[in-house]
């Protein structure tokens, strides 16, 4: 099965992930840079800490931990001293925003690989070009490509571009040609009327072999606490409902995925051919 990360500080919000059949809960600890670079644009900017990595690792008993990490420069030591004590709570650190070679043999020397798994956002266009060499550094345990990052810097007027301008076809064979697990960007809830459709984002992931992707605000919506039983309820009918297609998509011939994706591309071609940027 595919593995789902879902980006959360709030404990009672993990603890209700916990219950789910969603694999990792995502601490993002990223905000150097992020906000300069995502100025104007829809997104999150997360607003954790590494005191919330204890916090939601004493309540939650299924659920791995992963920790995005602030892009390599002269605070990195600080910040991953502080990580490496706290090894015993984590699964694994996933550096974002690298570009050369040597900030990626940087974040190896300093996170502890004793205690914790080592993972990458492969999100600009410099780590893609050296990607050969990058993922010969080390035997990354995951690797993760970042759409919305790749966008900006591209230019595009849709996220999804890579998945038909060859982009994705590029990044991903690579992956393959090493036996590099990976995974891509997000996905929506399963029966919405978002475009590419998640049932063609999640054929997609199958037919290219990734095994991971990151549950949006448009899967999850916001948390209330004061609304969590109702939360929790369409959370969970959110999973299974995506659980449920992955196992019908796991039943799709190459034929039938193949049909899919020239699904997705007309969707992702109106979208570029409408000239708004999102």
């Amino acid at each position: 099965m595919i593995n789902l990360f879902y980006i959360t500080n709030n404990v009672i919000e993990a603890q209700i992930v916990d219950d789910l059949d969603i694999d990792w809960i995502f601490i993002d600890l990223e905000t150097i840079g992020k906000k300069d670079r995502q100025n104007g644009r829809d997104t999150v900017l997360s607003n954790h800490n590494i005191d919330d990595i204890q916090k939601i690792k004493s309540m939650v008993n299924n659920t791995k931990i992963l920790v995005r990490c602030n892009p390599i420069g002269k605070w990195s030591k600080e910040e991953f001293d502080e990580i490496n004590l706290r090894g015993s709570d984590i699964d694994m650190v996933m550096l974002p925003y690298c570009k050369t070679i040597d900030e990626v043999k940087t974040f190896i020397e300093l996170l502890d690989t004793s205690k914790m798994e080592a993972a990458l956002l492969i999100e600009t266009m410099d780590a893609i070009c050296n990607l050969e060499k990058i993922i010969k550094i080390f035997p990354f345990k995951y690797m993760h490509i970042g759409l919305n990052d790749l966008h900006i810097e591209r230019g595009t007027v849709f996220m999804f571009e890579p998945f038909i301008d060859g982009l994705i076809t590029k990044i991903t064979s690579i992956f393959k040609e090493n036996n590099q697990n990976f995974g891509i960007g997000g996905i929506g809830k399963i029966g919405t009327n978002l475009s590419p459709s998640p049932e063609c984002v999640l054929n997609e992931h199958l037919r290219l072999n990734s095994n991971g992707v990151i549950l949006s605000r448009s899967f999850k919506g916001n948390f209330n606490e004061k609304k969590k039983v109702l939360f929790r309820k369409r959370l969970s009918k959110s999973v299974e409902d995506l659980r449920n297609y992955e196992k019908l998509a796991k039943t799709l011939d190459n034929k039938q995925l193949l049909e899919s994706y020239k699904l997705m591309k007309t969707d992702i071609e109106k979208t570029i051919k409408n000239g708004r940027i999102q």
